[in-house]
């Protein structure tokens, strides 16, 4: 659409022309897009099955709103309310201070994003602190390190996240059984134990009973077995958008309460600090791919003993951008070097963070 005043091309839906500020008419969205169509959210129940003949087709890349201001421009104004914004540092996601209409640099310059979404903060500090508290305290070798540790920070924010949903399916080649024991120590570290312990005294009974019959007893080792299968998993990743905050960075599946969501507003922050980002939709894009490698990769492991071939074929859909209410917990344990921990304050749970790996007392 053109600005009904200067008479420069401005985005479609402008309420103000971001030339000369002036104001525009309103003009109706139209209808939401059919389910399957670039930019719906994904049906009930995705990703599907992979087809027979796999791989598929990678999905088209996501179509962005045209560019309003060109790449090296340094004094724009938010296309929403006409508010300046100047990028400095080499920002690339601005965020309006007046009503919160979020801007990204592309490829083709400066451009509204249009799904800006965020999520309210729940917890006050004292309840963060309380979350975070217990999580340091998790495991056998721990013990009051919550009670010993100096706080030194706890600041909440609101960091910008690219949640960028990804797709695998991989095809995987690897052996099962074969004596072959995998120690673990997180969830199924039990289950492993009692296997081994089973088999040690099996062991023990047919030595016993063959030293009463005065013979020799004769373990047979299983063969492994050749595993060949085809692995569907789907990911909500979420991607930091400042590169100098890269512990905010959730590495190990940490998923954010998308469907809490609601359409980014800046009265909802209550004043709070809210983060610019230097990181680009297409960086964040790549960022979410080698990590939905990774998340695959560890799934693929837990269907055989031994990993040998691993194939995986991607597909993303358009992503959002979400600001996401995060308390930030600097902490000193009894007079060694800092460590920190993240909580999501909207769902009081730790994102990520460093505790000591033993402390009795």
């Amino acid at each position: 659409m053109f600005c009904q005043k200067c008479g420069k091309q401005i985005p479609d839906g402008a309420v103000f022309c971001n030339f000369c500020g002036g104001q525009q008419g309103v003009v109706a969205g139209g209808p939401p897009p059919a389910p399957g169509y670039p930019g719906a959210p994904p049906p009930p129940g995705y990703p599907p099955q992979a087809p027979p003949g796999y791989p598929p087709q990678q999905a088209p890349p996501p179509t962005h709103p045209a560019a309003y201001a060109p790449a090296g421009a340094t004094d724009l104004k938010c296309s929403s309310c006409g508010a300046p914004l100047k990028p400095q540092g080499g920002l690339t996601l601005i965020t309006c201070d007046y009503c919160g209409t979020a801007t990204t640099l592309g490829s083709g310059g400066w451009s509204v994003i249009q799904k800006h979404f965020m999520l309210d903060n729940r917890i006050d500090q004292e309840t963060a602190l309380q979350a975070g508290g217990k999580w340091l305290d998790q495991g056998l070798l721990r013990r009051n390190v919550a009670k010993n540790a100096e706080l030194l920070e706890a600041t909440l924010r609101f960091v910008p996240y690219w949640i960028v949903p990804t797709s695998v399916t991989a095809d995987i080649q690897g052996l099962k059984g074969g004596g072959v024991t995998t120690l673990n120590t997180g969830q199924g570290a039990a289950q492993t134990g009692l296997k081994i312990g089973l088999s040690i005294l099996a062991g023990a009974a047919a030595a016993a009973a063959a030293n009463q019959r005065g013979g020799h007893v004769q373990m047979n080792q299983p063969q492994p077995v050749r595993v060949r299968d085809r692995i569907n998993v789907f990911y909500q990743i979420p991607v930091v958008g400042v590169r100098g905050y890269n512990k905010y960075q959730p590495d190990d599946g940490y998923t954010f309460n998308v469907q809490g969501k609601s359409s980014y507003d800046k009265k909802k922050t209550g004043g709070v600090e809210t983060l610019d980002g230097d990181v680009t939709e297409q960086e964040a894009n790549q960022f979410a791919q080698s990590l939905a490698q990774k998340y695959a990769e560890k799934e693929a492991r837990k269907r055989v003993d031994t990993l040998e071939s691993f194939v995986p074929y991607f597909q993303q859909s358009p992503g959002e951008l979400l600001h996401a209410p995060v308390w930030f917990v600097r902490y000193r344990h009894k007079g060694t070097k800092e460590m920190f921990i993240l909580i999501d304050g909207n769902a009081s749970k730790v994102i990520d963070g460093e505790r000591p790996s033993v402390s009795l007392w």
